[in-house]
């Protein structure tokens, strides 16, 4: 069976990859698969259609091949979303990109569009990321449970230790020691193939840190395009319903 960790990116997917692996491998159901691009997943699939257990996999592009694991009863998947405008912003850092750059590229009507491919599937689990890194027990807990991993409660707060914003920053720099790195998506963005760590990968993690970094004008264009998903997801507009 195939895990699939596809959250919307710059929320959490990562964080969700590590812990549903780590509960798949502590439990001794199957292992984490390295990172491809989602165009290679058939590769992939085709490598590893003989290996016993679960399979873990991370990526935020659900293509047709991973879409038909889900319909034939062989796959299970979490997904995680994130207020768009923290989004927007995070992207921006992480891959040094103006605003006009990501709008232009139309990156919101990518997230909508994967957000409704993920979140239609059946046997996918849904997480905030406001609620996820407020509560990480919790989040440990939510995805034994929808696995069908037994794991009893100090276990999960022992696994949401190892996966604080201190102790991810510490394994990036354990993984640029290492020699191990290979180079994601973007050519010069390197990442660890163990925990799909990028070197870059963490700021601050603050929540609503786009108020900070977002002008007026650039706020008010993204409230507009996405003011429905927001209301539906319960995060508050700030311009367009003043006007």
């Amino acid at each position: 069976m195939w895990i699939f960790c596809g959250g919307m990116p710059r929320s959490g997917s990562t964080l969700q990859f590590q812990i549903t692996a780590q509960l798949v491998e502590d439990a001794g159901l199957g292992k984490r698969l390295e990172w491809v691009k989602p165009a290679d997943f058939g590769r992939l699939r085709k490598q590893h259609q003989n290996d016993p257990g679960w399979k873990v996999f991370k990526t935020h592009t659900c293509t047709e091949k991973m879409e038909k694991e889900f319909h034939r009863g062989n796959a299970k998947g979490v997904y995680c979303y994130r207020d768009l405008r923290d989004v927007v912003v995070s992207t921006m850092r992480k891959f040094d990109l103006a605003f006009e750059k990501l709008w232009d590229l139309g990156f919101l009507d990518d997230r909508f569009r994967e957000y409704q491919k993920w979140t239609a599937l059946p046997q996918v689990l849904i997480s905030k990321y406001e609620e996820m890194v407020a509560d990480l027990p919790g989040e440990v807990e939510r995805i034994a449970a929808h696995l069908g991993v037994a794991i009893p409660a100090e276990k999960c707060a022992a696994i949401a230790a190892e996966h604080t914003i201190e102790r991810q920053k510490s394994r990036i720099e354990e993984a640029k020691k290492s020699g191990e790195l290979r180079e994601g998506a973007v050519q010069g963005i390197l990442f660890d193939p163990t925990t799909n760590l990028h070197t870059n990968h963490i700021h601050d993690g603050a929540v609503g840190g786009w108020k900070e970094i977002l002008t007026r004008e650039q706020i008010e264009r993204l409230e507009t395009k996405a003011a429905d998903w927001l209301r539906a997801h319960g995060y508050e507009l700030t311009i367009i319903c003043q006007t």
